[in-house]
């Protein structure tokens, strides 16, 4: 994963594979009760997504296989998936790299979520339950938590159930899962900015505690304004890591 001592490079600088996927893939365990292929590109999903394996960074099946002790059937499948979800790049007879972060993707799904949430969580302000209201509160305590110690990894898991939650309070619970294959390139950012962007995650928060007193108060209008301002801050931000991170992270 990027760290805030990283010094940018150019698309040229080659980035060592073998070591990033171990890392990457540390504590993989195999389900032979489940699919291997879905295994597979799960693991390695969460891992681009996460962060864990940069941007270019080379994927190489026998590596693969190798780590996780699987054949490599099952990871050609996977990488096949990836490529489908605009996550890998597969080059016939070169190889395959993690795909950079298209700039273009990351607008669509900002105006995805933005559009979805907005209307989602007006219409629950005025549904909303007093034990919808505190499972809410509880979410929020767990993300102040992770906070106060550093658990970067642990906010954003808990900033996407809350956000899958808001749906699901509404009645739409088929809605968060449909907007999954549109906000992936949001999310890889979203997870770089929680750990590199200084005071992120706690801007972030705020905004979150915000929203649940504009929800219990019913404040429809507010809570409009605090969505919208809360899923655009990402264009604000993204300037900011692109400072920080190498060249041939994004492309537009």
């Amino acid at each position: 994963m990027l760290t805030r001592n990283s010094t940018r490079k150019s698309k040229s600088d080659p980035v060592a594979p073998d070591s990033v996927l171990v890392d990457a893939l540390d504590g993989f365990k195999l389900d032979t009760q489940r699919s291997y292929t879905a295994q597979v590109h799960d693991a390695l999903q969460q891992a681009i997504l996460r962060g864990k394996i940069p941007p270019r960074t080379a994927l190489s099946e026998a590596t693969i296989a190798s780590i996780i002790n699987v054949s490599r059937t099952p990871v050609r499948e996977a990488l096949a998936q990836l490529a489908e979800e605009q996550l890998v790049l597969i080059y016939r007879q070169v190889g395959t790299i993690v795909a950079p972060v298209r700039l273009s993707l990351i607008e669509e799904g900002r105006f995805v979520r933005s559009t979805l949430e907005c209307a989602n969580h007006v219409h629950l302000a005025q549904t909303i339950t007093p034990e919808q209201i505190a499972e809410f509160g509880r979410l929020l305590e767990q993300q102040r938590r992770a906070v106060a110690d550093g658990q970067m990894d642990l906010f954003c898991e808990l900033d996407e159930l809350m956000h899958r939650r808001l749906f699901e309070f509404a009645g739409r619970d088929h809605v968060w899962p449909m907007l999954e294959p549109m906000k992936r390139q949001f999310d890889r950012v979203r997870w770089l900015l929680a750990g590199q962007v200084s005071g992120h995650a706690e801007r972030a928060l705020r905004e979150h505690e915000q929203m649940l007193a504009q929800m219990a108060a019913r404040d429809v209008a507010g809570l409009g304004a605090s969505v919208s301002m809360h899923i655009n801050h990402i264009s604000e931000h993204l300037a900011a890591l692109r400072q920080q991170a190498p060249e041939s992270y994004f492309v537009d």
